[in-house]
């Protein structure tokens, strides 16, 4: 079995940053509770839908005691993407440029000093960009600053792995890399300059987000997801709603269902990946499964 790795590199990070790109806007919450959904089938258990936020944040680490009961309770939990140390190896490859070639290059002198800027005032070094491809650079940029790595998500992995439960994929690394890999090259460029021009409010925005992912109401958090990137260009918005989150949401309602009809299963994704008509949660009870909110 492949190693998993606590801490990752920041160019290594870019499917887990999917949440942070999009979920801003909102007032703390008075509560805090993970969005956890119970699944059955003919009367009788069938597992958990849990939504996750990419964060190390301790509000959102601290989640793990709801979650850990949980755990115990199935035969295995599914994530995204298995963390372990050939999925991070492929990610990182995906992220740099062919030999040759460099962002400086690809983005002009006046661009890339603005990002190079923000860079600075991130702490983020300018070699750790350069040979990025810019969906890689703009995922950085928007990356929240970590010091352990330990995401919930990373958390939910392990103590599975602790519990000795399986622990697989709901998508390959091929599949998520092909998210960014598969946007033409101007996309690419839209996406990190929108990056660039929004980092200043970076901390706010997270802090704003955190808040409306510890309330754990789905309407609350797709709303202001769909307000953050209203102003960005139609091409950008086309590309969230069908790329990042409905064909690969389709991908995991078929190999969830397939899984929960099988074994007791925890599927642990990024929380907007549950909501609205293409989620995960209406996507199961179209296949037969009854999911409430709440894990009792």
């Amino acid at each position: 079995m492949s190693q998993p790795i606590a801490k990752q590199a920041r160019a290594g990070s870019g499917p887990w940053s999917l949440l942070l790109l999009i979920l801003l806007l909102v007032d703390v919450a008075a509560a805090d509770r993970a969005p956890v959904y119970r699944i059955e089938r003919a009367d009788e258990l069938a597992g958990y839908l849990v939504g996750t936020m990419h964060s190390e944040d301790p509000r959102v680490t601290a989640l793990m005691t709801q979650l850990t009961p949980l755990i115990a309770q199935v035969d295995l939990v599914a994530v995204e993407m298995v963390p372990d140390v050939v999925t991070m190896l492929a990610v990182g490859a995906a992220s740099v440029l062919p030999a040759g070639q460099d962002l400086r290059a690809l983005l002009g002198m006046e661009r890339f000093g603005r990002m190079a800027a923000v860079a600075k005032d991130r702490g983020i070094p300018l070699a750790a960009l350069e040979r990025l491809k810019p969906w890689a650079a703009a995922v950085m940029l928007g990356m929240p600053d970590y010091d352990t790595g330990r995401f919930l998500d990373m958390d939910i992995y392990l103590q599975a792995l602790d519990d000795g439960r399986e622990v697989i994929g709901l998508e390959t690394a091929a599949e998520q890399l092909a998210v960014f890999e598969q946007m033409p090259a101007a996309l690419q460029l839209q996406l990190l300059d929108e990056m660039v021009k929004n980092a200043d409010q970076l901390p706010t925005q997270l802090e704003e987000l955190t808040g409306a992912y510890l309330s754990g109401d789905l309407q609350r958090l797709d709303t202001l997801a769909r307000s953050q990137y209203h102003d960005m260009s139609p091409q950008i918005r086309t590309w969230f709603d069908e790329s990042l989150l409905r064909r690969r949401n389709l991908r995991m309602i078929e190999r969830a269902s397939a899984l929960l009809s099988e074994r007791a299963a925890l599927l642990a994704v990024g929380a907007m990946h549950l909501g609205g008509e293409d989620g995960l949660i209406e996507g199961l009870r179209r296949r037969g499964f009854h999911v409430t909110a709440g894990a009792d």
